[in-house]
């Protein structure tokens, strides 16, 4: 076999039971005796068939023959073969629209789960890629079973990574890609309770999600969870519920800008723009491209005509 190349999960703070790398231009994950459990429940699931059916979990499939590239290390039982993304990105490079779609993606994936008796982990974004326009949860790891009389113990991890920046735009206008790129915890419920104004917990889900939530900051789980497990699931699914529908409704109302009215004040003359669509469409044409990145697409009118 040829070499292969081990990596660190991206995205994965607290798995130390899998391990991504890849061989031959292929992803794969291995995985330990626990983590294989858990992949056996959820691939035996019908909540995985039918989230792989629409397309929001990354198709996975055992490759166990490419367990001697491990070395013999006893750590690892199983080997998982994923499909490759063809473009990587990460959220801090994401608009504000696609932040919110994989907050979603995650909670519905959150719920669905419960169903069945799982949970999730964690709650990055980082276990979000995108195919096309649509996103797609890409670490199956990610998903355990229900422990009785335990929270959902993403949450801490959503609101820093997703619910805060998204409010923070929201709310205060304030572009989250610096706090994203700065710091791969995200924005946490101290630091966003600075930013804020008394006025602001009068804001959906700032009191809850924001002031709450730091008083409790630093409080063990088993602290704050009752014992019983049906209760439980359901306070999860109650959470998770009222999260989705605060994330659907944040909006980002866009102050006006140099760039706002480009389309309408654009320098090119009628015969200027259809030479510049005319060359973007040559330009394509002289060889089959697997993927372009338009760098400043503007409205995306060029991409369009080049397409």
């Amino acid at each position: 076999m040829k070499s292969s190349t081990c990596v660190p999960e991206t995205g994965s703070f607290r798995d130390s039971g899998a391990r991504v790398f890849y061989h031959d231009g292929a992803v794969y994950r291995a995985l330990s005796r626990e983590s294989l459990a858990d992949w056996e429940r959820l691939a035996a699931s019908q909540f995985h068939a039918r989230m792989r059916a629409e397309q929001k979990i990354v198709d996975s499939a055992r490759a166990d023959e490419l367990l001697p590239l491990l070395e013999g290390d006893p750590r690892w039982q199983a080997v998982l073969r994923h499909e490759t993304i063809p473009f990587i990105s990460y959220p801090y490079e994401w608009t504000f629209g696609m932040l919110r779609d994989a907050a979603i993606l995650h909670l519905d994936l959150l719920l669905a789960a419960l169903e069945e008796g799982l949970t999730m982990k964690d709650a990055t974004p980082y276990n979000v890629q995108w195919r096309g326009v649509g996103p797609l949860f890409i670490d199956v790891a990610s998903f355990e079973p229900v422990r009785p009389g335990y929270p959902w113990v993403g949450y801490r991890q959503f609101c820093s990574l997703f619910l805060n920046p998204l409010m923070l735009v929201a709310y205060k206008n304030c572009a989250f890609h610096p706090w994203l790129r700065g710091s791969v915890d995200g924005i946490g419920p101290a630091i966003f309770q600075s930013l804020i104004s008394l006025r602001d917990l009068l804001r959906p889900g700032v009191f809850s999600h924001v002031w709450l939530h730091g008083r409790f900051n630093g409080a063990a789980a088993e602290d704050i969870c009752p014992g019983d497990g049906r209760m439980m699931v359901e306070i999860i699914r109650h959470n998770a519920r009222s999260l989705r529908r605060l994330v659907e409704e944040l909006s980002w109302r866009q102050s006006a800008s140099q760039w706002s009215d480009y389309a309408s004040q654009t320098p090119y003359a009628r015969e200027d723009e259809a030479a510049k669509k005319a060359f973007v469409r040559a330009s394509l044409a002289q060889r089959r491209w697997r993927q372009v990145w338009d760098l400043g697409a503007n409205t995306g009118t060029y991409s369009l005509h080049g397409g």
